[in-house]
């Protein structure tokens, strides 16, 4: 067994301290840029490689936008505006849309945030790569404690010695499973989905972009089945004009399990999602009907959540962050920005560590108690956004689906 390679970006004279980081998805690569940033040694592994990754879909971000800036730096802030998924838009372009799928009309129109930015994926991933030494196809396994620090095994027999370990692997977090070795299983929801990236011509995007340039929801009140519709990347056509890949979710509440369960395949998810359309009005109707049938690609997903909970973080070792510490619904689209908020602030903790300010223990449980009730909240909000979006009669100005987004007093202090 050898062990893997370190990004050593300062002098370990300075401070014997070595930030591993498992997971490269926008949470790890942020914690990763603000190590970077203030020469922190780091190592950062991810299962995936560029082979293998699934891109995914966008994210919009709004009140982590200034914790986020002030992570990665003035170089990775001044190049945010080349990773919207339409440049031709401004920052604060359209509203936030709740719309009657069976008639088109706008149940809710409300302004978005002073300062929002819908991003593509992979662009911001690459972004977010820039100056970073990635320990790609290396997928965590095990987690030892050793003398004044952490081991971490991955699944090729390499590992790498820290003196914190921070787990910022997704949804089925290996690390929370090493935390809570019999409570790390995500909470089911009632709740199905099928997400479908599609195609849209300059003719086929007019009327859709003439609602909302960028993104709305949508729910039919007879049948409960709920449309998210949202920009994932644009094009210019030959004549100038832009051309969308966008993202089509049709989503229900499971009341019956083999009526309601998802096909195997994608062409008859796709089916599927045309009939649960069927009784939605123009354009929505077309937003899934014109789906090709022979899309190769058809997602599904059984909706599940972590409530953040307390674990035992080894003295200060090993700590989590964004979905391996509370999966949410994206029902409320706040768990990109719970993520990165913690980033910056674990960040900051691990700034002051460098510095000989304090102690790791101190300033990990510092971290910890600020977003775990933060983000404990904010998953089952997003649960009950999950749930009311498919319930027509419970939809209110202050129900969780629609009221407005505030930021946590943790992240005012970035502004």
């Amino acid at each position: 067994m050898q062990p893997i390679s370190s990004a050593m970006n300062g002098s370990m004279d300075k401070r014997p301290m070595h930030v591993l980081i498992a997971g490269g998805g926008i949470v790890g690569l942020t914690v990763a840029q603000g190590c970077r940033e203030h020469g922190i040694p780091y190592t950062l592994f991810e299962k995936e490689t560029e082979e293998t990754r699934r891109h995914g879909w966008a994210l919009t971000l709004h009140w982590c936008l200034d914790a986020f800036e002030k992570t990665i730096g003035h170089d990775g802030t001044a190049r945010l505006p080349g990773v919207v998924v339409d440049s031709s838009l401004k920052q604060d372009a359209g509203n936030f849309l709740f719309l009657n799928a069976e008639t088109c009309e706008a149940r809710f129109k409300i302004p978005p945030a002073k300062r929002r930015l819908r991003l593509h994926r992979q662009k911001l991933r690459d972004l977010l790569t820039s100056g970073l030494d990635i320990q790609e196809g290396k997928e965590l396994t095990g987690v030892e404690e050793i003398k004044d620090g952490i081991r971490a095994y991955c699944a090729d027999g390499s590992y790498t010695d820290g003196t914190i370990l921070v787990g910022a692997d997704g949804n089925n977090s290996n690390v929370r499973k090493f935390l809570l070795p019999t409570d790390h299983e995500l909470t089911k929801l009632p709740i199905h989905l099928i997400g479908v990236t599609r195609h849209f011509s300059p003719e086929q995007a007019a009327p859709i972009r003439a609602l909302d340039p960028l993104l709305f929801q949508a729910l039919d009140p007879k049948t409960s089945t709920f449309l998210w519709y949202s920009v994932q990347e644009s094009f210019t056509e030959a004549d100038g004009r832009l051309s969308f890949n966008c993202l089509v979710i049709i989503s229900w509440i499971v009341k019956d399990d083999i009526a309601d369960a998802i096909p195997s395949t994608p062409r008859e998810r796709i089916a599927m999602i045309k009939r649960r359309a069927s009784n939605f009005a123009e354009p929505l109707r077309s937003i899934v009907m014109d789906i090709p049938e022979d899309l190769d690609i058809a997602i599904p997903l059984r909706l599940g959540d972590f409530p953040c909970r307390d674990w035992d973080n080894r003295g200060g070792r090993v700590t989590l962050a964004g979905d391996a510490a509370h999966a949410m619904t994206m029902y409320r689209g706040e768990g990109a920005n719970h993520g990165i908020l913690d980033a910056a602030l674990l960040v900051d903790e691990l700034k002051r560590i460098w510095k000989g300010e304090i102690d790791q223990k101190t300033a990990i449980d510092t971290y910890e108690a600020e977003m775990r009730p933060r983000t404990h909240a904010a998953v089952l909000k997003s649960r009950d956004a999950a749930l009311v979006a498919h319930q027509w009669e419970k939809l209110t100005t202050d129900s969780p689906v629609v009221s407005a987004r505030q930021a946590p007093d943790s992240a005012l202090k970035y502004h």
